[in-house]
C-alpha cells in the first residue's frame, strides 16, 4: 500500500460520519413530494419511494441502481446512529431486500430497523421501526438545512 493510498484511507475513515450523513441527505432529497406521507421537511414514520421494484409476469424484481445505493446509505446510517458497526456491502439492506424478493412471494420485507412493503406499481413503503433513529436522522437534516424543521421545545 502506498503512502498516498494510506493517507487517503485515513482521511476518509476520519470523515466517515460526514460521508454517511451526506448519504442520508441524498436519500432525503431523492424522495418524491407527490406522496402525502413524504414530508419536504423531515423523515416521518413512513416514506414512499418510487421505482424500488418492478413487477412482470415472473413476479417482483428489485431495481438496482439509484434506489439500491439509497437503501445501502439508509442502512449504514441507521446502524451508525444505533451505535452498531456499518454492515458490509455484501450484506446491507439492499442485498437482503433483493434476496427476499427473489425467493419470496410475499410483498413485505421485515428487518431490524425497517419494514418495506412493495407494490406492483413499483413503489416501496419504508416504515421505520425506531422513532428514536428517525429523530436522529431529522437532526442531521436540520443541521444541513437550518430552518427546515421546527425547533425542539
Amino acid at each position: 500500500m502506498t503512502s498516498n493510498t494510506l493517507l487517503c484511507f485515513l482521511y476518509l475513515n476520519q470523515r466517515k460520519a460526514e460521508v454517511f450523513e451526506r448519504g442520508i441527505i441524498n436519500v432525503f432529497k431523492g424522495l418524491s413530494w407527490n406522496y402525502k406521507s413524504n414530508s419536504p421537511c423531515k423523515f416521518g414514520e413512513k416514506v414512499i419511494v418510487d421505482g424500488l421494484v418492478q413487477y412482470d409476469r415472473w413476479g417482483f424484481h428489485f431495481r438496482h441502481g439509484r434506489r439500491r445505493e439509497q437503501l445501502s446509505d439508509l442502512d449504514r446510517m441507521l446502524n451508525l446512529l444505533d451505535g452498531k458497526p456499518v454492515p458490509e456491502n455484501r450484506n446491507d439492506l439492499a442485498v437482503r431486500l433483493d434476496a427476499h424478493i427473489s425467493r419470496q412471494h410475499a410483498s413485505v420485507f421485515e428487518d431490524t430497523y425497517v419494514e418495506i412493503r412493495y407494490f406492483q406499481k413499483g413503489n416501496g413503503h419504508i416504515i421505520f421501526k425506531r422513532p428514536d433513529l428517525v429523530e436522529k436522522m431529522n437532526d442531521i437534516i436540520a443541521r444541513h438545512y437550518p430552518g427546515a424543521l421546527p425547533t425542539k421545545q
